[in-house]
Formats: C-alpha cells, structure tokens, sequence
C-alpha cells in the first residue's frame, strides 16, 4: 500500500509539474 500511494504520489506530482507549472511558470 505504501509503495502504491507513493507511486500515485509521484504520479500527481509529474501531472501537477506538467500541467500546473507548465502554464503558470
């Protein structure tokens, strides 16, 4: 489960970088 969430983490956070700091920055 622990390997999971951080995996999933990992994953928000590469979307987030994408999307979000992609158009804002």
């Amino acid at each position: 489960m622990a390997k999971y969430s951080f995996e999933f983490k990992m994953e928000v956070v590469q979307a987030y970088l994408n999307a979000e700091g992609g158009y804002r920055y």
